[in-house]
């Protein structure tokens, strides 16, 4: 994990590791754009190397944070013993006609309902059934239109040993987006001179305390762009 180089309050770049050796980068402006806080739960469809290493560092150094209870969790998720991020079963699926069910085959939940709402009598169900899991069935959705809308899932599915058209899945509610974070103002500038935030490191207060779909572009596209133009900015005015 790199450390900031901070002078009087100001970030000046980074103390890079690379094996047993250390070194600086010195910078005028840094970016963070170190990801979310997958990697700090038992199931997550982050990478499991992304731990929250830029909070962490933020903290130390007093820069300011916003909302870090904001964290969303997708209702279904393939279930899987194995180590790693976990495979996200679209909501679409359940727009599309798939149903959920307890370990006695029984629905125990609207599934249209928002995310959140799946995701506690998910996790409420599997409490009461003592299971690490609850089925998915696709069985109202036609093969050709699985096979046509959803072929990732149903290859990878395939892949674990499951065929979506034929049997139910084991899903799981896993940590899914980070929305709060670093505080970042509209050029995604956080509360320390020197230094930016972007992508699901930053909180720049668009998703609230439940992402709406695709809403993560925001953060990864156009408040980076952002602070991209305001370094270029600033860099042409010191020149």
């Amino acid at each position: 994990m790199a450390v900031w180089i901070v002078e009087n309050g100001v970030c000046k770049g980074i103390i890079a590791e690379k094996g047993e050796e250390r070194f600086p980068i010195y910078a005028e402006e840094t970016v963070l754009a170190s990801g979310g806080i997958g990697g700090q739960y038992k199931n997550s469809t982050n990478y499991p190397h992304l731990t929250g290493d830029a909070i962490t560092l933020a903290k130390k150094y007093g820069v300011e944070l916003e909302h870090l209870d904001y964290v969303q969790i997708h209702p279904t998720t393939l279930y899987s013993e194995k180590p790693g991020r976990r495979f996200l079963i679209s909501e679409s699926v359940r727009g599309e006609g798939a149903v959920l069910y307890n370990k006695d085959h029984e629905r125990f939940v609207d599934e249209l309902l928002p995310r959140d709402v799946v995701s506690k009598a998910i996790l409420a169900q599997m409490e009461k059934d003592s299971t690490d899991y609850v089925w998915l069935s696709m069985e109202r959705i036609p093969k050709e239109h699985i096979l046509e809308h959803f072929p990732h899932i149903y290859e990878h599915c395939l892949e674990e040993g499951y065929d979506v058209t034929k049997e139910c899945i084991p899903v799981v509610p896993a940590q899914h987006y980070f929305m709060g974070g670093i505080w970042v103002d509209s050029d995604s500038h956080t509360s320390m001179e020197g230094l930016y935030a972007v992508g699901e490191t930053s909180c720049n207060g668009v998703h609230g305390a439940n992402r709406l779909a695709s809403n993560s572009l925001l953060e990864s596209i156009v408040f980076a762009r952002r602070a991209a133009k305001k370094i270029i900015k600033q860099a042409e005015n010191q020149s």
